[in-house]
């Protein structure tokens, strides 16, 4: 709460001004009163700042207007309301000069008190929001320079002067790098948290658990994870270390409330290796996936082992025929039995079970009338767990037979007619215009017919269906994105990744990458 302190000769009054208004209503509780400027200073150099001071003027030994002087100087932040018996114009003027904000007049009008005190909480408000966007935007800025230098996108010599302005240690002997990873497979970890919030945390407890001898710096990276670079002098430090990375782990842990992923780097002599360092850590993301059944994972400096069992096979046949048959239980167990993560490591290798990932909804969507890729393929960038790979090929599996049963009924003779030109002719220009004259029926009224029959606009079906066929040649063909392009119906190479980013949630070179064969 605020903290308010009153000043007036007579006792009565300085008394009464705590019973004027209820303060608490304003976030504001009374911290003390004075019947002079003098003794008032005494007592407010012991308790420290208070944030809203109500003096009279004429006091003995020191006037208001003194007394303001005085605290302003000491402490600039204050705000101060001055009352008087009678006005004044020279200390109206001098108040004005000194920054009060009201001259109220004896006795006191309570309305205008309380419209004053209301117009000084909204300036404390405003100031707050200045005061946490100035740090704000002094921590992405800090976080900026931190991730271009360990993605080696700035030079040394243009880091070191930065650094110097932001106060990022730079005389250390060694430097470790960790990055730990909260794992959110619903959402990005961004809108449910303040990643450089979460970052200023870990970095104070950080510290405050190291000590002096070690220096700790602690930002979000572009992938949302934390980062955090450990500073020391000697050799021996690092068990202490060690000790740090996984109480970080477990504060974060308990901030948020969801698991927990840590990997280390290297200990690098010197500022040249951090790099390197940082990318040995954030490898083991990409090239993992762990079993999710933990609230915290480390994987320890010097790489981790991954057991390279039999990559799943999917005997398509046989999942083709469980997809038309739309036994929940059935398509279930079978995908169990590819994505069940039984190995003895607790690691597995990511690219593989990916692969299968996207096979089993690739099968699912293509019996589709008009699949959704974006719920397929967008939230793969975010899982890294086999526990996820498994609920989110079988959630999107389920939703695609519960669509197929929902649209058994046949279309109208105008709407099939439509769909036929659209798996026929999407490669060249289509309209609704061109076609409604081939069926001669007004162009709204056939748009309003597929509409509602299909369930999406003439436009987001032939878009969806061509970013269908595109998707199939991205992952079973080596043609160029350009060529892909041009084979489903897009003249415009930009205006194809505009489209499949917007249809597929990932870039074609995403989905490719996601994907090898």
């Amino acid at each position: 709460m605020k903290r308010v302190f009153f000043v007036d000769d007579e006792p009565l009054i300085a008394q009464g001004l705590n019973s004027i208004t209820d303060w608490g209503q304003f976030g504001i509780e009374v911290a003390g009163s004075a019947n002079d400027g003098e003794l008032a200073l005494e007592q407010l150099l012991k308790l420290g700042s208070v944030d809203l001071l109500i003096t009279d003027i004429m006091m003995p030994n020191m006037n208001g207007l003194e007394l303001i002087r005085r605290v302003k100087g000491i402490h600039p932040r204050t705000k101060f309301i001055v009352l008087s018996g009678y006005e004044e114009f020279h200390y109206v003027k001098t108040g004005i000069t000194l920054g009060i904000e009201n001259y109220i007049l004896k006795p006191i009008n309570i309305e205008e008190l309380e419209s004053t005190i209301k117009h000084i909480c909204g300036d404390w408000e405003r100031e707050q929001v200045n005061r946490f966007r100035q740090e704000e935007e002094w921590a992405v800025l800090r976080s900026n320079v931190l991730q271009r230098w360990v993605n080696s996108e700035i030079e040394i010599q243009e880091f070191k002067q930065r650094a110097q302005l932001l106060g990022i240690p730079l005389n250390y002997k060694y430097y470790k790098t960790v990055v730990i990873r909260v794992i959110s497979e619903d959402k990005p970890i961004s809108q449910l948290y303040r990643m450089n919030g979460l970052a200023s945390e870990c970095e104070m407890a950080a510290q405050e658990l190291l000590g002096s001898n070690y220096g700790v710096i602690c930002f979000p990276n572009t992938n949302e994870d934390i980062v955090i670079l450990y500073t020391f002098m000697e050799e021996e430090h690092l068990s202490h270390i060690g000790r740090s990375i996984q109480a970080m782990a477990e504060q974060i842990y308990s901030l948020v409330g969801l698991p927990v992923w840590s990997s280390e780097g290297e200990v690098s002599h010197g500022l040249a290796g951090i790099q390197a360092s940082f990318k040995l850590a954030q490898n083991k993301f990409q090239q993992c996936l762990i079993s999710g059944g933990q609230s915290v994972e480390y994987d320890r400096e010097g790489g981790v082992e991954i057991e390279l069992s039999p990559a799943p096979v999917c005997d398509q046949e046989t999942f083709s025929r469980i997809l038309i048959d739309g036994d929940i239980e059935t398509v279930q167990r079978f995908i169990d039995s590819l994505l069940s993560g039984t190995l003895h490591s607790e690691r597995f290798l990511r690219q593989s079970f990916v692969n299968v990932a996207i096979e089993l909804m690739m099968m699912a969507k293509e019996l589709e009338k008009h699949p959704d890729y974006s719920e397929m393929l967008g939230p793969l960038l975010r899982i890294n767990t086999m526990i996820g790979v498994r609920q989110h090929v079988l959630s999107v599996v389920l939703r695609s037979i519960e669509r197929r049963q929902e649209r058994k009924q046949e279309y109208s003779p105008h709407v099939s007619f439509v769909m036929e030109q659209i798996r026929g002719h999407h490669k060249e220009e289509l309209s609704l215009k061109t076609l409604s004259q081939r069926l001669e029926l007004h162009p709204n009224y056939l748009g309003q017919l597929f509409q509602q029959e299909v369930g999406s606009s003439f436009s987001d079906y032939l878009n969806q269906y061509r970013i269908e066929k595109a998707t199939q040649l991205l992952l079973h063909t080596e043609q160029k994105t350009a060529e892909i392009a041009a084979l489903v119906g897009y003249i415009d190479t930009s205006y194809f990744f505009r489209q499949f980013k917007k249809y597929a949630g990932v870039s074609p070179t995403e989905l490719r990458n996601m994907y090898s064969r």
